[in-house]
């Protein structure tokens, strides 16, 4: 019987070699701690990458560190946005008539203001014309 394919896709995993910049990732994410504390320090993204380059620990390009440091350290983490407010349920006024019913809310519609700049007038002035 054949395997099934997250099986074949299992063992193809197993055999393959990860990527250049999978390996690149990894090794930066394993420096994580250590370039943040850098960077913390006040020491520039050229000077952590020489170091660690001359010192063997990485070996790829100061446009990938940069790249790494600006995805992975120095941007800010992405969040969730802010769920919308509960809404309020309304409560009936005191002395209404049916009191297990609740008020309907006013709504207020609020019209756009005018934009500024250039309109339109498909019926000039003839005071306007030379």
């Amino acid at each position: 019987m054949a395997k099934s394919l997250s099986e074949r896709i299992a063992a193809r995993s197993v055999k393959k070699k990860p990527s250049r910049s999978a390996q690149n990732r990894a090794a930066f994410l394993a420096l994580r701690v250590d370039i943040k504390q850098a960077l913390d320090d006040g020491w520039p993204v050229k000077s952590i990458w020489e170091t660690l380059h001359e010192e063997g620990k990485i070996d790829f390009s100061y446009q990938a560190f940069r790249g790494y440091a600006n995805r992975l350290i120095l941007s800010p983490p992405a969040t969730e946005p802010p769920a919308p407010p509960p809404v309020a349920e309304a409560t009936p006024a005191p002395g209404a008539s049916n009191p297990t019913k609740p008020a309907s809310p006013k709504t207020v519609v609020k019209k756009p203001d005018t934009a500024a700049g250039f309109t339109f007038n498909s019926k000039p002035n003839k005071e306007d014309l030379l």
